[in-house]
């Protein structure tokens, strides 16, 4: 039978180190080797700035949780925890994901971003041919759950995204943005609400950077700011109080060398550089040159812990929520393995008559044999046939003086009454269920 596995790498077990390790493949590349694990059926992959989750549907969890074990394994620095990937599976899984989707597993608790990149993930596996209809199921009434933990609380009300983390911690680190000049590495979805949550805190200029120049000067123009080529970014960082860098670039795009040379000639004047990017665009190194305070993602825990704080009501109205939503869907779910089998026996059972009324036919077409003969020895065979299974399983419980399973067999086919006095599985011992041979 098909089983639900997942397993997640995410803040709240795993260095940025460790997670981007991961994260610098493309979600569509982690989907293919997924998809290439022995016995999975179905899967997603769903990437953001600080989790990488995978979910599978498998005909074999042992097979599938051992080679995506070591998969993951793999991709791991050598000194990773043991406890950094968390495996879920069955209904685990499902309320993981309910909670992802909700935004009570984020960061920053009700960010609005992670429903749309649970909906890119299942678009992306759907367009794949990697979605059957155990994940089809789930993964909508997840992105349906999220919908209505939005609607129906204050979960997402306010400044809820790492965006606004980041501006809130430049804040905290150098007494406000007031009169100050900021550079935006970026311009894509973290860069635009990076620029949004600057909406009010008054800089003295806003430079924006970014590989693709157009994009820098829409984004400088939302801010009233001034757009500048990637080439003369140390340029301008050499005037800047504040960095905040949030590309998609995969590999490093601020370097030690070109930080020490921004900093040359400032004397006293520190730079604070906030990279929320991911897989991390600032090389881990420049938190050494003098004078320069470097935080990632992992920076920004604080920053979660005192939004976790202030959205307490939020989040149990959310869990409420979640917890009446998670019934339903598993209810579906488990709705669903049971049409699956319940096909299956129909299948089984119906060849098995087939071939008995075949052979039933076929004696009656030759006319050597009365009509009632037939019918009753195709009835017999049918009888037989149907109940061998069975009838081999309560003798093999029998044996083992497994009650449990003698009830559950009765009970499935409603042969229970006989007529005796009701006994329940306390009151019947092994012994007692060896007698009756």
């Amino acid at each position: 039978m098909s089983a639900l596995l997942s397993a997640h790498l995410t803040h709240r077990r795993t260095r940025m180190s460790e997670l981007e390790s991961v994260g610098r493949r493309t979600p569509l590349e982690l989907l293919s080797m997924l998809a290439g694990l022995p016995g999975v059926e179905e899967c997603v992959v769903l990437k953001t700035c600080n989790r990488v989750e995978f979910y599978t549907v498998t005909n074999d969890t042992s097979a599938t949780w051992s080679a995506l074990n070591g998969a993951i394994g793999a991709m791991l620095p050598f000194d990773a925890r043991q406890d950094t990937v968390l495996y879920l599976n069955g209904k685990d899984s499902i309320s993981h994901l309910l909670r992802v989707a909700s935004g009570l597993d984020s960061m920053v608790i009700g960010e609005d971003q992670i429903l749309g990149q649970v909906k890119e993930a299942y678009e992306l596996a759907l367009s794949e041919g990697r979605i059957g209809p155990i994940l089809s199921m789930v993964f909508r009434g997840a992105i349906s759950t999220g919908k209505k933990v939005r609607t129906e609380t204050g979960i997402n009300k306010g400044e809820v995204s790492i965006g606004s983390a980041a501006v809130k911690m430049a804040e905290a680190c150098i007494g406000g943005l007031r009169g100050k000049n900021i550079l935006i590495l970026g311009g894509g979805e973290m860069a635009g609400l990076i620029a949004k949550h600057l909406a009010g805190r008054e800089p003295n200029a806003v430079f924006v950077s970014n590989r693709t120049y157009s994009r820098a000067i829409e984004l400088a123009w939302e801010l009233n700011g001034r757009a500048v080529n990637f080439n003369s970014m140390v340029e301008h960082m050499a005037r800047c109080d504040v960095v905040l860098c949030a590309t998609s670039a995969t590999h490093m795009i601020l370097t030690r060398q070109q930080v020490e040379q921004a900093m040359e000639g400032r004397g006293d004047q520190g730079l604070l550089i906030i990279d929320v990017s991911f897989p991390r665009n600032v090389a881990p190194d420049v938190a050494e040159v003098p004078g320069v305070r470097l935080y990632d993602i992992d920076g920004l825990r604080e920053q979660a812990e005192e939004n976790i704080r202030r959205r307490r009501n939020e989040i149990r109205d959310a869990e409420r929520i979640i917890a009446a939503e998670l019934e339903s869907l598993h209810m579906r779910f488990n709705e669903m393995h049971a049409d699956a089998l319940i096909s299956r026996m129909y299948l089984k059972y119906n060849s098995m008559k087939e071939r008995e009324v075949r052979k039933a036919m076929n004696r009656l077409a030759a006319g050597r044999e009365p009509a009632e003969a037939v019918l009753e020895d195709l009835a017999s065979a049918l009888t037989n046939k149907f109940l061998f299974e069975p009838t081999s399983a309560l003798r093999e419980a029998s044996r083992e003086g497994d009650m449990g399973k003698l009830i559950t067999i009765g009970n499935v086919f409603k042969v229970t009454g006989t007529g005796e006095p009701d006994v329940s599985k306390e009151q019947v011992t092994k012994a007692e269920v060896r007698s009756h041979h």
